[in-house]
């Protein structure tokens, strides 16, 4: 067993020099120590790449212009059905605005819905699309900012028909 005597006579004969190298190691183990916890910790956010917006023919079919500073995406058929779509959403003083114009065939039966869909599929309907000049068109505005709801459905009879994601 060391005693005090016998320490403070290892520290004299030990030069300046390694004690600051012996500082300096250890301050670098609990530096990576703490930096692996902390990476352990922290959480990864996915990556949201909007998908890119091929809407020039869809706003001269409807003769619509969709504003330029509103976030878009392509609206994608889903497996076993036709058609595609563009939705938009914006939210600017105090208005949460939503917009999808689709290119779809008329249903046998039933009326397609809009649906917006959180992370956490939480979800909220914004109504149901109208025939309009060649297809669909849906026109949502609300007080509420919906902006996290990343997700568009367009349903028919509770089967996805469009998705696409902001």
């Amino acid at each position: 067993m060391l005693t005090i005597g016998e320490l403070g006579d290892s520290l004299r004969a030990m030069g300046r020099k390694e004690i600051f190298v012996g500082l300096f190691v250890i301050l670098v183990v609990l530096g990576i120590i703490f930096g692996v916890k902390k990476a352990k910790d922290s959480k990864v956010k996915p990556l949201n790449i909007p998908t890119p917006v091929a809407t020039q023919n869809l706003e001269t079919r409807f003769k619509l212009t969709i504003p330029s500073d509103a976030e878009k995406i392509n609206l994608q058929a889903a497996f076993g059905f036709e058609g595609m779509g563009v939705a938009t959403r914006k939210f600017v003083n105090g208005v949460f605005s939503h917009i999808i114009i689709a290119d779809l065939p008329e249903p046998a039966l039933g009326s397609y819905q809009a649906w917006l869909v959180k992370d956490d599929n939480t979800k909220i309907s914004t109504g149901t699309l109208r025939l309009a000049k060649g297809g669909y068109v849906l026109e949502f505005t609300s007080n509420t900012d919906y902006s996290d709801y990343k997700k568009v459905e367009v349903r028919l009879n509770d089967k996805v028909v469009l998705t696409g994601s902001f």
